[in-house]
């Protein structure tokens, strides 16, 4: 009966599903958006600390923002009570693999604690030595994606990649934590040791300014602007308090020689990663994205009720034939489940099409957007409650009108 009523009027029908189709498809990307910006590929991480170090002045900034530190503070690498620690900063560079053709590659400058720190697991090779990393030798580890990318079919331990005119040599090649259903991103990752990139010169791509540094580096070194991630790991309560009294009597130490610092503070991995993920901007995306599909949800309301008048003629005769109130309510409430359940599957190719063009059209994006299983599955599971719930009232008005009243009204 429910499939005989959308046929009768394709013209309705072909409205209200394409009003429910753009709606849920706009809904779904959105979310499959929001899925990729806030996944934690550390989840599993416990006991690592980021440390901001407050400064005077300075351009104002979100007061829940996490302030990095400077690279004098990189001394704070050298205390024994982490168990492991790294500073991390992050550029882009033209590199070329073997001497061949310039290609961009994300370079991350750490310590060899951060893979540890992260777990992420060397597949083939080694990881630098301390004196590799401290000294003139330029060792570097691949992701599986970059070895990939830059020495296609072959092992890339032992070959040399050319970065800022300089040879680095690959020791190993790591696999990078990343969210459950990710897609490789498009510029090969590769980690090199902070102190080559710092003997270098390298120049970090993010830079909190609170002061001019000139156009040197060692002007930007000298100075207080934060560009470092310095991560620590501390396992324990005790760990953490007494690094956390060496932070403090390190803030007296650069305050006495005139830095104009506040105070420093640990702050866990987790709460940063929240931080970062339910910003206000999330959160206004993912209120935005709710109201559509409300509205949507609504005007297809709207349509459902237009469509179920206008068969109440058929609908009297069938309750004077003896079809129960809870029949024809039932009834209808599957001829709107069917109308969902094919929005549905037409929103969630939409989205994934949409998804699709978001990738080619913006080129600065933290991530590639797709539509995984999860986002997939919300796009079903909420065109089935929007449609319920668009259709329950309508369905319940409608099989609640008795007959003779019905067949009044169509005369």
């Amino acid at each position: 009966m429910a499939l005989r009523s959308l046929g009768r009027q394709p013209g309705h029908t072909a409205i209200m599903l394409l009003a429910f189709t753009l709606g849920l498809a706009a809904w779904t990307a959105s979310r499959a958006v929001l899925h990729e910006r806030t996944s934690d590929p550390l989840a599993s991480v416990r006991g690592i600390y980021h440390v901001s170090i407050r400064r005077e002045r300075g351009e104002p900034t979100d007061p829940r923002a996490i302030d990095p530190p400077a690279l004098r503070d990189r001394v704070l690498l050298e205390s024994p009570h982490p168990s492991r620690a790294s500073d991390v900063y992050a550029v882009v560079a033209a590199g070329s693999a073997d001497d061949g053709p310039l290609v961009p590659i994300r370079v991350v400058f750490c310590t060899r604690d951060l893979f540890g720190m992260v777990g992420a697991s060397v597949q083939s090779g080694a990881t630098w030595s301390p004196a590799d990393g401290a000294g003139r030798e330029r060792p570097l580890m691949l992701s599986e994606t970059a070895e990939r990318a830059l020495f296609v079919g072959a092992s890339g331990v032992g070959r040399t990649l050319r970065l800022f005119g300089e040879p680095f040599r690959v020791v190993g090649v790591v696999a990078v934590p990343a969210p459950a259903g990710a897609r490789s991103p498009r510029i090969p990752l590769v980690f090199a040791p902070s102190a080559a990139g710092i003997a270098l010169g390298v120049r970090p791509v993010v830079v909190r300014e609170t002061e001019d540094p000139g156009g040197s580096f060692d002007a930007l070194a000298a100075s207080d602007n934060g560009w470092l991630d310095l991560l620590v790991e501390l396992r324990d309560e005790p760990r953490r308090a007494a690094f956390q009294a060496e932070l403090d009597a390190h803030v007296e130490r650069e305050r006495a020689r005139g830095r104009r610092v506040l105070g420093a503070e640990l702050v866990p991995r987790e709460r940063l990663h929240a931080l970062r993920a339910d910003d206000p901007g999330t959160t206004l995306f993912a209120l935005l994205a709710d109201v559509l599909l409300g509205a949507c949800t609504l005007n297809v309301a709207r349509l459902i009720e237009g469509k179920f008048r206008a068969r109440r003629a058929e609908i009297a005769v069938y309750r004077a034939f003896g079809a129960s109130a809870r029949d024809v309510f039932l009834g209808l409430l599957t001829e709107v489940a069917l109308v969902a359940a094919s929005a549905a599957a037409l929103a969630v190719g939409l989205a994934a099409a949409a998804l699709a063009l978001v990738n080619r059209v913006i080129h600065l994006r933290p991530v590639d957007f797709h539509l995984d299983a999860r986002s997939a599955g919300a796009a079903l599971v909420a065109a089935m409650a929007a449609g319920l719930l668009a259709g329950a009232y309508p369905a319940w008005r409608a099989a609640r009108t008795p007959p003779a009243e019905g067949l009044r009204r169509s005369c």
